[in-house]
């Protein structure tokens, strides 16, 4: 398995897509910062309101310049939330897992390593490992990048309080939805095994279940049961910026490692019965 490992690592490597996805998740980082620094110099008066297309409004009305700064309202954990609580992990994660997984089926490379008598099970586990891994790293270099424009553009007080303890409990429970959701996006790349489907189906399964679960919530109007609760993407977005208690972490960890498992024992399932080609 050693060997397999190794192989994938050097595939991730010299994955183009591995690359495009986490320089394009860090330019979006970047990106939002660009556009709260053009609000908050509206805010304070330096800019016309509207310039860059940034319009600044307050109850639904358009704002006058000149109030004070933007940053006093907005920080660091709440960029944060603009990257696990949206779309953006989400999609850019399922374009990169459905591309790497789905590529070596599509060169013929998956039937080569299957011909060589490698086991199918140890040969699904080494590209779900590696392709964690790859989404891991993904992930952390853009929250490196928020750290870094936030003591950039906010500046040391951005990291006062208890921003320490906030930041770790919220990027350790955000990292567990990531990593059940990496599975689950390896699972369909599997099940379609084509680049097109594999992109759409991944796309779709990042934003759909969002809508579809939020939409039965409200149909079951007061009752205590809530199966957006039990999504990845939806409980990334519902997540707390502070103030995250043990409970919460350890209900988070077993949803995930649920998640986790099935996709696991599923995609591995697939790959033992489906035809290589």
């Amino acid at each position: 398995m050693l060997c397999l490992l190794s192989a994938e690592a050097y595939k991730l490597g010299k994955s183009k897509s591995f690359y495009i996805c986490m320089a394009s998740m860090v330019s979006v980082v970047f990106l939002m910062y660009g556009m709260f620094v053009i609000a908050d110099r509206i805010e304070r008066g330096e800019l016309e309101n509207g310039t860059g297309g940034v319009v600044i409004t307050q109850d639904g009305e358009r704002m006058e310049s000149g109030g004070g700064s933007i940053w006093e309202q907005v920080g660091i954990m709440e960029m944060l939330s603009q990257i696990f609580s949206g779309d953006l992990v989400a999609c850019m994660t399922s374009i990169f897992i459905s591309i790497f997984v789905i590529g070596e089926h599509t060169s013929g490379m998956v039937k080569n390593i299957v011909g060589k008598g490698n086991a199918r099970g140890v040969i699904f586990l080494s590209k779900l490992l590696v392709t964690e891994a790859g989404v891991i790293i993904m992930v952390t270099v853009s929250v490196a990048a928020t750290l870094l424009a936030g003591r950039m553009f906010i500046g040391d007080c951005a990291f006062a309080g208890d921003f320490r303890e906030n930041f770790l409990a919220y990027t350790g429970v955000q990292y567990l939805n990531v990593i059940a959701l990496t599975a689950v996006f390896v699972l369909t790349g599997e099940l379609t095994r084509n680049l097109a489907a594999g992109i759409s189906l991944g796309i779709g399964v990042a934003v759909l279940p969002v809508l579809i679960l939020t939409g039965l919530d409200m149909a079951l109007g007061e009752s205590s049961i809530s199966l957006s609760r039990y999504w990845m993407v939806s409980r990334s977005g519902s997540c707390p910026l502070e103030g995250i208690t043990s409970g919460y972490a350890v209900e988070t960890a077993l949803i995930a490692g649920i998640w986790l498992i099935a996709a696991t024992a599923l995609g591995m399932w697939h790959f033992y019965r489906a035809d290589i080609r």
